[in-house]
Order: structure tokens, then C-alpha cells, then sequence
């Protein structure tokens, strides 16, 4: 993106006339501002030149974003010991939320995460990684998998954590792929990741999303899970607009498949009802995408979803994608055992409860192991 149009995607962010409807700042008191490539660090002048017109802009026109904002970054953190990258963040202090990529242990960093010349940047990454620690109170982390990487999961996490980030936001992605093979080794991963985090209590300082009381229950909210269907704004760097940067063209996967604008910051957005495109993504919700055995799913709750992969995959945003079933029926049966026994421990009277049908969950654990997680939630 050129500085040129960097200011006018900056000023267009406070013209109302042409956000057209999309976003009302009047009701949108705090905002992010979220920078992604590439690596964003290659272009550290232009997100600093971003960042000060942004902050300049804000207050000549009185708005609460003056002070109510923040900087989103993930980095992989080859860049950031230099001085340009020290200087913004200093400029900043606890405005940018930053994330260094770093896959587990060095093995696997440096398995896919090379230099041009072959060599593996875990070390540099680990480095930075360290120094963020030492400068950011809760320092978090995101940690994707796939079926690949699966198997490494908990001693990836278990390093993560080693090396004082205590945030890890895990998830599966929602790509074809997933076996009940892999949902096994997802169960059984997460599984001793539950001892080791029940183990001297280390549930108190370590945190990893894939464990969350909220899920494997009957689905209540009809609302759309994903943000990409016209509650975010993502601006490409020729200025066009989008709901999700899944919906630009070098995101876009399947040949032939069309990216999405909804307008640009020098015309304006459309609105919804100009745009069926745009029309289509706001009326989507739950029940509307997804197939009848997600509607009736008795563990629906957590099972997630990508608005953008879904029109990728299918061309059309609401067909839902549904590749990532087995291992959120892993997940359910993974936290039904960490957290009826983190419940005993701390002597809470309170149960996981296990909807998951017997079926299923005979796919990917013996009767012995599922009859064991039916009696620590309660259901023997």
C-alpha cells in the first residue's frame, strides 16, 4: 500500500457519507486497527506513518477513537529486534496487541519457517519471543492446526508456555483433511495437555482456548459465528474494500473463484441493498447455512466456522463447511475429562456434561475410555 493511499483509507474511515451505512461511529466508540501481510514488519514506516495520521486525524475530528484504539499485529518475529520496530512500539506503549508466530519447539519452526538460504529462523523467533515477554503483561500467542501438526500438539503448547507466553488461542482449520485418525490424536493430545495443566496447578498461570466450559451443548444463539459477513472492514492496499480479507483475491483458493469488493475509499461502500452480494452475507446466520446434522448436533456449541472459507470452497457464503466435525466431537470428549476433574480438584460442584452421542465418540475413544468420561461427568 502506498502512503497516498494509506491516508485516504485513514480518512475515509471518518466519512461518513462514504462508510454508507456500513458502520455507525457514533455507536462504535473504540476501534482496531489491524495490520496483516505478508509480514507487516517489512513495512514498519508505512504502519507507523498509518498510526500517527490515524491518532492526528482522530482528534481533529473529536472522536473517541483519540484514545479509545488499538494496534493489531502478528508478526514471526524476524524483524522485530530492529531499531525502526523497537522505536514504533515504544512510541505506542500499550497500544499494540502483538503476536510472534512461533510453531512449538525448534524442530518443527524450522521445518517450515526457513530463510532463502535454508536456515531456520527459530532461534531469532525464540529470542524475540523472550524479549516480548519481558515487556508485555499477558503475552498470547495463536496456534493453528491442521493434520500435519496434530500430533505435536501438546509439546508445542507445553513450549509455548516454557518460554513465558501464557495465552495460546488454538484452533483446528476448517480446510478438508480431518480423519477420525487425527481426531484421535487430537483427543489424546489434548488429553495430557488437561494432566499437565491440572498437574501443580498450572490451570492458575497457563491458558490454551481449545478448553472452554461453553461448548458440546445444544446450539441457543442463531447469530453467525464468523465476523466475515459484514461485521469487520478490510481495506487491500489498492484502496477496495471488503467484509473479510478471506474475500480478496489472494486469499481466494478455488480457480475461478471471484473476489468480493463492496466498494472502495475513494467512492465509498455500498450499501447492502444496492450490493446482493453484501445483502446475502447479512442475512446469514446459523440455521441458515448449515446443514440439518449441525442444527440437530447435540455438542453444536464451539463448533466454529469461516464465512470467507465457506464462499471459497462453495461459492456461496451460506454452505456451510463441515470438515472440522471429528475433532470438535475430540474436543467435547477432552474437555468433559479436564474439567470434571479440574472441578473435583478445586471442589466445585459442578459437571461437564457429555451430549456427545455414544456413537460418535466410539469412533475415536474404547467403550472403557467413554464409560470413564460418563462417570466423571456424572452420566453413569
Amino acid at each position: 500500500m502506498t502512503k497516498e493511499i494509506a491516508k485516504q483509507a485513514v480518512d475515509f474511515l471518518f466519512d461518513d457519507k462514504k462508510i454508507n451505512g456500513y458502520f455507525d461511529r457514533n455507536k462504535s466508540n473504540s476501534v482496531i486497527l489491524e495490520f496483516i501481510g505478508g509480514e507487516p514488519f517489512l513495512e514498519i514506516d508505512l504502519i507507523d506513518y498509518i498510526t500517527e495520521y490515524f491518532k492526528f486525524k482522530a482528534f481533529e475530528v473529536g472522536s473517541p477513537w483519540a484514545t479509545n484504539y488499538m494496534i493489531s499485529i502478528s508478526s514471526n518475529g524476524v524483524l522485530y529486534e530492529t531499531k525502526k520496530v523497537q522505536d514504533y512500539l515504544k512510541r505506542n506503549p500499550h497500544k499494540v496487541s502483538l503476536g510472534i508466530t512461533i510453531d512449538g519447539n525448534k524442530k518443527l519452526h524450522d521445518a517450515c519457517r526457513k530463510f532463502p538460504n535454508g536456515e531456520g529462523s527459530y532461534d531469532i523467533v525464540e529470542r524475540s519471543v523472550k524479549d516480548l515477554v519481558k515487556k508485555e503483561e499477558r503475552p498470547q500467542t495463536k496456534i493453528t492446526l491442521c493434520p500435519a501438526n496434530v500430533m505435536y500438539l501438546n509439546n508445542a503448547i507445553k513450549n509455548v508456555w516454557s518460554l513465558g507466553i501464557l495465552g495460546a488461542y488454538t484452533n483446528c482449520v476448517y480446510e478438508e483433511g480431518w480423519t477420525v485418525k487425527d481426531a484421535k490424536i487430537l483427543y489424546f493430545q489434548m488429553k495430557e495437555l488437561a494432566d499437565y495443566l491440572l498437574e501443580d496447578e498450572h490451570f492458575s498461570k497457563y491458558f490454551c482456548s481449545l478448553f472452554d466450559e461453553s461448548i458440546g451443548q445444544e446450539l441457543k444463539d442463531d447469530k453467525n459465528w464468523c465476523g466475515g459477513n459484514g461485521q469487520m472492514l478490510a481495506i487491500g492496499t489498492d484502496g477496495r474494500c471488503y467484509p473479510c480479507i478471506r474475500f480478496m483475491k489472494y486469499s481466494l483458493s478455488t480457480p475461478g473463484r471471484k473476489e468480493q469488493p463492496i466498494g472502495d475509499i475513494f467512492k465509498g461502500l455500498d450499501k447492502k441493498e444496492d450490493n446482493e452480494w453484501l445483502n446475502k452475507l447479512k442475512k446469514i446466520t446459523m440455521s441458515s447455512q448449515s446443514p440439518e446434522k449441525c442444527l440437530n448436533c447435540k455438542i453444536a456449541t464451539g463448533c466454529s466456522l469461516c464465512t470467507g472459507y465457506n464462499y471459497d470452497k462453495h461459492g456461496d457464503p451460506n454452505i456451510r463447511s463441515t470438515y472440522i466435525c471429528v475433532t470438535h466431537q475430540a474436543r467435547v470428549m477432552a474437555n468433559c475429562y479436564y474439567f470434571n476433574k479440574l472441578y473435583k480438584q478445586l471442589n466445585i460442584d459442578k459437571k461437564f456434561k457429555l451430549n456427545i452421542p455414544k456413537e460418535w465418540a466410539l469412533q475415536i475413544v474404547s467403550e472403557d475410555e467413554y464409560n470413564s468420561l460418563l462417570k466423571l461427568g456424572g452420566d453413569e
